[in-house]
């Protein structure tokens, strides 16, 4: 489309001459083509600003630039986002309706519009509502319920009664439902403790590849409405996730953990179980969380304290060589002098 029709859609304000030529795609500054555009929203890509070769940049504010256009706006970062839907290619899957290769229990319901791709298995008395994919190897177990418009990805467990929301968005490799890790110590071995719970993942949740989500030992496994996962987490038995969560990849979230709504996750976050994070807490990343964090407090560090607290810390702790030093001077002085 024209970049004068674009930074209409995208509530802007052109500053440069070229309203009228073509735009083909959406890139980043230092990768853009002269027909694409890219957006400048973090100070650490200023440097790129003066060499990219981009139509025009979406910016907050009038920026010096190698490109001739500027694409005024209040939040860049949201306007970066609506271009990239505005110019997304086709991904829903090639393959319509119900794949002849898949394997349909008799007992599982199946609504309208519903795609099952090839080598998908569906199993007994599963519900699958209208306009949700089921992608290629994937399996769905006995009593499963799925919402409407559902992406469920190639090669996605879902184990038997879980329940997914709506719009609910499951990465390829990811696990719902597996067994809670419960056993009783005994002088046979570890006695298996029965899961019999489920998990329940609310409406418009996003989960990433290579997840696993352990089903309850009773009760449910709860990840609300909203929030989003990324990749390689690990949700154990029991835990509640709030709404409008963020939760970063490699985290791992122990057993029985309550989180609040809003809380963020930076990446390698691990936590111990039955602790309470409150809400809007933020977790910074590779801490490790021993106790209750309080709503709208951020922690960082092993084990997880006050950020305040654990700059003050790390900064002493980086002094300590030289302050180590100094007292081994003074003693070496003192010990002469005693000699003397």
């Amino acid at each position: 489309m024209k970049l004068s029709i674009l930074v209409e859609k995208l509530n802007g304000k052109l500053i440069g001459p070229d309203g009228e030529s073509e735009v083909a795609g959406v890139s980043t500054l230092q990768d853009a083509e002269f027909d694409q555009i890219c957006y400048f929203g973090n100070r650490l890509y200023k440097k790129y600003l003066k060499s990219t070769s981009a139509l025009a940049v979406i910016t907050r504010e009038i920026v010096e630039s190698s490109s001739a256009n500027l694409i005024l706006v209040k939040d860049p970062y949201c306007a970066f986002r609506e271009a990239l839907i505005l110019f997304r290619h086709e991904t829903r899957s090639g393959f319509t309706e119900i794949h002849p290769t898949s394997v349909i229990h008799s007992d599982a319901i199946l609504s309208t519009d519903v795609t099952v791709g090839p080598n998908a298995v569906v199993d007994a008395f599963a519900r699958i509502d209208e306009g949700t994919l089921i992608g290629a190897g994937s399996f769905i177990g006995p009593g499963v319920t799925i919402g409407c418009g559902c992406i469920i990805n190639p090669g996605v467990s879902v184990y038997h009664d879980c329940v997914i929301g709506s719009r609910v968005i499951i990465h390829s490799g990811t696990v719902i439902g597996s067994d809670g890790f419960g056993f009783v110590p005994d002088h046979a071995g570890h006695l298996k403790i029965p899961q019999n719970g489920n998990v329940v993942i609310e409406d418009d949740v996003e989960i990433g590849a290579g997840c696993t989500i352990d089903r309850a030992t009773v009760g449910s496994t709860v990840i609300a409405r909203f929030s989003k996962l990324d990749n390689l987490i690990q949700i154990a038995h029991n835990v509640t996730v709030g709404r409008g969560c963020l939760i970063a990849a490699q985290t791992g979230v122990s057993g029985s953990t309550v989180i609040g709504s809003g809380v963020v996750f930076g990446g390698q976050v691990g936590t111990a179980g039955h602790i309470t994070i409150g809400d809007g807490a933020v977790i910074a990343a590779q801490a490790g969380v021993s106790k209750d964090v309080p709503a709208g407090v951020t922690v960082s560090g092993y084990p997880a304290r006050s950020h305040e607290h654990a700059l003050r810390m790390n900064a002493a702790l980086s002094d300590l060589p030289d302050f180590r030093r100094k007292v081994l001077e003074f003693i070496k002085e003192f010990s002469n002098k005693e000699e003397e």
